[in-house]
């Protein structure tokens, strides 16, 4: 529905209806939906109803003329580019903000900066995001819907027009479901000598930790305590944390050059913008992510994404200790059924707990049968 505060000249020469006047809808040539068209109080109310049929646009039309006398109930427009950023006052605080935030940058370019919430229909997203899906996984892409949804359902909840709104989940992408993927020793040795230099540490920390990258890029120098072996994390959803360091964490947080407030930073390959190669600056998921690629490329290893690091923790700490309590506390994972993803590990150990009782089983089995003899 648009608005003017006064009559626009271009649309068909209908006769403008008051606000005493009955239904005034009609069809208007060449579309098959009704369309209104009246006035309340100097101003003109008119479009498409969408309904085929006469009585169900006058049922629209007697909805609009009741929002039109009860402006405390219109909620006021909001465009894409301004509904982003309210969200970003609402989710700049989380982890995984910087993820977000070049995510919604791309779906805020792709829509229309301009456009409103209210006129993006289930269509414009179906198309947006089929055109994202060109090289990118289906858990990415679902990444990017989930992220669309919270910008939509922030703006509903602070009381802005969102219109009608969009079937989420009949935009998400399927994703099979496959056990985490474990770095064998052998692939770890090989892509550490292909990963450059100055992000080794940082991709060492990651694997040894079992942190999420949002948790390990964000960690500040002000969140470490080496004196009491513990730094504190701002984990998935918000709440802040704090874990414990072993000597092989320690000693890489040590290691680092303090050169700003963040404890990993990486050097600048090419001058661009405000950076000038050779300088390092904070290290970023787009900074790390094209060398992690590269190294994984020249050594030779398939499958393998950088949440996978965290994944071969987990899945080391199962293996060595036997306990899914530990691994959910290293990982510092909410919920137990998130953690039994790596009890497959444990498969070992009942083929074995299987072998041992079948060897002594068929061994009393023979000598029974031989005293029986």
């Amino acid at each position: 529905m648009r608005h003017a505060p006064e009559l626009d000249k271009s649309c068909p020469s209908q006769p403008v209806k008051g606000e005493n006047d009955p239904m005034s809808v009609y069809r208007k040539t060449g579309s098959p939906y009704y369309h209104f068209d009246f006035q309340f109080r100097g101003r003109r109310y008119y479009g498409s109803t969408g309904c085929t049929g006469k009585r169900d646009a006058e049922e629209f039309e007697r909805r609009e003329r009741r929002k039109a006398t009860l402006p405390e109930m219109q909620r006021p427009p909001i465009s894409i580019d301004e509904a982003c950023g309210l969200y970003q006052e609402h989710a700049e605080g989380l982890p995984s903000w910087k993820t977000i935030e070049y995510m919604l940058a791309a779906f805020v370019k792709g829509v229309g900066p301009k456009r409103l919430l209210s006129e993006i229909t289930q269509r414009d997203l179906q198309l947006y995001f089929a055109k994202r899906s060109a090289g990118r996984s289906n858990a990415t892409v679902n990444r990017e819907i989930e992220n669309a949804r919270s910008v939509w359902r922030h703006a509903e909840r602070t009381r802005f027009d969102v219109g009608e709104p969009p079937e989420w989940s009949a935009l998400l992408r399927k994703v099979g479901r496959r056990p985490p993927r474990e770095l064998s020793y052998d692939e770890e040795f090989r892509l550490f000598v292909h990963l450059r230099d100055d992000l080794k540490d940082a991709v060492s920390f990651l694997l040894k930790s079992g942190w999420r990258r949002a948790e390990v890029l964000g960690l500040r120098w002000a969140d470490c305590s080496l004196e009491k072996r513990q730094a504190a994390t701002r984990i998935k959803g918000g709440d802040v944390i704090t874990r414990p360091l072993n000597a092989a964490l320690e000693a890489l947080i040590i290691g680092q050059p303090r050169v700003g407030p963040f404890v990993f930073t990486y050097v600048c390959q090419h001058s661009r913008e405000k950076r000038r190669k050779g300088e390092r600056y904070p290290l970023t998921p787009t900074a790390l992510r094209k060398p992690f690629a590269q190294a994984l490329s020249d050594a030779r290893i398939q499958a393998f994404r950088i949440h996978d690091l965290r994944h071969t923790r987990g899945t080391r700490i199962v293996r060595e200790t036997g306990s899914i309590a530990a691994a959910q506390k290293a990982l510092a994972h909410r919920s137990m059924n998130t953690t039994l993803r790596y009890a497959h590990v444990l498969d070992e150990d009942v083929r074995q707990a299987l072998d041992a009782s079948e060897s002594r089983n068929s061994h009393e089995a023979v000598t029974s049968h031989r005293r029986k003899g």
